[in-house]
């Protein structure tokens, strides 16, 4: 956010609680208002972004210019930087969040970078929340050329890109470009935000090598 336009939204926040407080309105009232004025003009443009956004240039830009995060190292890395780039976003996070969900849902997508597909398989079936473990599992499955095993999962696939995401790349691996461009299209207008900047990113890499198979 520009300096100037974070400058005069602080400068009005200062303002109007001075003269809230002024007309004797209670602290807890004017620390309510602040935190609603500060969260929708600062705080949710960003959210918005990050989780709802539909636009995928917009959603790149959020993401190039906070690369240096750790939450935005990986998908900043899978648009624009190498594979050994992609690695050191998901140690970034793996460094940074310690919470169970995050540690092995981001090690089964490192295992898989380094096609340890049994070690992601096995992170995956770690992951202790729906249906991101399922989605984990069937991802790998699909590497490790089980694809019954994949397709028996996508029934829990709840979120509407994930199937669609499943199918995509069982038919990378069929070397099925027709249903691969059709189910990734689909994937990507399905998914939101980060989910769908990594989406967009991830099977544009796949086309590409598709094409020179």
């Amino acid at each position: 956010m520009h300096l100037f336009k974070l400058t005069m939204i602080y400068l009005t926040a200062i303002i109007a609680c001075t003269f809230l407080l002024m007309m004797e309105v209670p602290t807890i009232t004017v620390s309510i208002l602040l935190s609603i004025y500060i969260f929708g003009l600062i705080m949710f443009p960003q959210y918005n972004i990050a989780l709802w956004s539909n636009n995928i240039s917009k959603i790149d830009r959020f993401v190039t210019k906070n690369r240096t995060k750790p939450t935005f190292a990986y998908p900043y890395a899978v648009a624009h930087e190498s594979l050994e780039e992609q690695k050191l976003g998901l140690q970034k996070m793996l460094n940074k969040y310690k919470q169970p969900i995050v540690q092995h849902n981001y090690r089964s997508v490192l295992a898989a970078l380094n096609k340890d597909f049994e070690g992601a398989l096995a992170e995956a079936k770690q992951i202790p929340k729906e249906p991101i473990r399922s989605y984990n599992i069937a991802h790998t499955e699909v590497f490790l050329g089980n694809i019954d095993a994949a397709k028996a999962l996508i029934p829990k696939l709840t979120k509407p890109w994930m199937p669609h995401a499943i199918e995509g790349l069982i038919a990378y691996e069929q070397h099925d470009l027709r249903t691969f461009e059709k189910e990734s299209e689909a994937a990507i207008a399905k998914a939101r935000g980060i989910q769908k900047h990594v989406l967009f990113y991830t099977f544009k890499g796949r086309k590409e090598h598709f094409m020179v198979k």
